[in-house]
């Protein structure tokens, strides 16, 4: 702010107020060193302040010149990222300065500092930088800058800011996998190679041919063959499939600590199957719903569309809402054009009636829907307090009979239902995608 007069801070007003309280005991007592005193502390700060005042007159933005370098648009999630910002002062006059760059709660410094306090003269540069770690998804802003200017004792202020905004942009990250367990689900049996046969969903029987070693014994024509002979099912392949993942985005995915919600634990899972679907050529698209549509991308591929998946996907949060999976399945229904498997990521709670209808007219258009649940109330860790832990014990019982009663519902519809703790669902998305990549179809 530029205004004619600077602000006095509370040790002026301090002194002030003891050299006023001085002088009227010294009057009250007729006390000549008490009252000499009482002038000169009231002098004292009025001399500062009056010379701090005008050194600084036209104190703002103008003084100054800023420039931010090494500032990410994107981090990820468990990531790290740095923040440079450099300012230079063009006023007239010198005097201490602290400058603060501000940034979101959500971000945690791991090294530096974005304050800065300093004897700052014309003409010199100062510069900040810090590094940070990011624990929530989203789109967020650093900045902007504040300046305050101090006189030599603290005296008065002057304070202004500097647009320095700066959009940032926390986006899930794909968690480590070990590849001894998830990258066997992506291979055959036999001959230990990626499996490129689509079968089933999808797909039209084409001959039959005799079976050979690398053959999946799933794929024997029991009916056809003998007991000398055995013949394999051939079917034509199919390049490329359709995928979608469906986030739901109501209150009860909030369950969990900050960053490690339902939610967050599902969009690691959903930014897993995007990697495994980038590597396959497959097109994957994302519809993100509570009680109504929050986000949509219809399904593609190539890099440019997964950043935009994985965009998509940073900035959902759970919102005070219920979820509406039947609306969403509707939605989806008008929408998609080709075959495609839904992976659903929501909180299993007891179904509406139309839930049957709408899962067959879903299955009608030729899309397949598969459940991911989260244990919502395996999502907090044991309380050390023995009263606080009971209390959780008591709303896990209730919580799981809910969800019980759920998965029952979803499954008598014949939908696929996969429940998961706070491990996450990265396991049973890698397997179910490894199937329906092998099959075209899962149970």
């Amino acid at each position: 702010m530029a205004g004619t007069w600077a602000t006095l801070t509370p040790r002026s007003t301090g002194i002030v107020a003891a050299g006023l309280l001085a002088l009227l005991v010294a009057i009250y007592t007729l006390h000549l060193l008490l009252f000499t005193l009482g002038v000169l502390a009231i002098s004292f700060v009025a001399a500062e302040y009056l010379s701090f005042s005008w050194s600084t007159r036209g104190f703002s933005p103008t003084w100054f010149q800023a420039e931010r370098f090494e500032a990410p648009r994107q981090v990820n999630r468990t990531g790290l990222g740095t923040v440079g910002l450099r300012v230079t002062h063009y006023g007239r006059a010198a005097f201490y300065a602290e400058l603060w760059d501000a940034y979101p709660e959500t971000l945690r410094l791991v090294d530096g500092s974005s304050r800065l306090v300093t004897w700052w003269a014309p003409g010199e540069t100062l510069t900040l930088a810090f590094a940070f770690r990011p624990y929530r998804r989203g789109k967020y802003s650093l900045g902007p800058t504040a300046i305050f200017a101090h006189d030599a004792f603290g005296f008065a202020f002057r304070l202004t800011y500097l647009r320095t905004e700066h959009d940032l942009t926390v986006v899930p990250s794909v968690p480590s996998l070990p590849m001894g367990s998830f990258a066997a689900r992506l291979r055959t049996r036999f001959l230990g190679t990626t499996v490129l046969r689509r079968r089933g969903y999808g797909t039209e029987f084409r001959s039959l041919r005799e079976y050979s070693p690398e053959d999946d014994f799933r794929s024997i024509a029991w009916k056809r063959s003998t007991r000398g002979k055995l013949y394999v099912k051939e079917f034509e392949q199919e390049m490329r499939q359709d995928f979608l993942v469906l986030l739901d985005a109501s209150a009860a995915m909030g369950a969990g600590r900050l960053g490690e919600d339902a939610l967050d634990i599902a969009v690691d899972a959903a930014t897993v199957l995007s990697s495994y679907v980038g590597r396959k050529d497959d097109r994957l698209g994302l519809l993100a719903f509570a009680d109504r549509e929050i986000a949509y991308v219809a399904p593609g591929r190539g890099a440019p569309h997964a950043a935009r998946v994985l965009e998509a996907m940073a900035v959902v949060n759970a919102e005070a809402t219920a979820f509406n999976l039947s609306g969403a399945l509707d939605l989806l229904a008008g929408r998609l054009k080709e075959r495609t498997h839904v992976f659903a990521f929501t909180t299993v709670g007891k179904p509406s009636p139309q839930f049957r209808e709408v899962v067959a007219r879903f299955r009608a258009r030729g899309h397949r829907l598969y459940l991911f649940a989260p244990e919502s109330f395996a999502m907090y860790p044991p309380y050390e307090d023995p009263l606080g832990q009971r209390l959780l014990s008591l709303s896990q019982r209730s919580e799981g009979a809910r969800m019980a009663e759920g998965v029952r519902a979803a499954r008598a519809a014949g939908v696929p239902v996969m429940v998961y703790d706070r491990k996450g669902a990265v396991s049973k998305v890698v397997g179910l995608y490894s199937t329906l990549r092998t099959w075209g179809w899962a149970r």
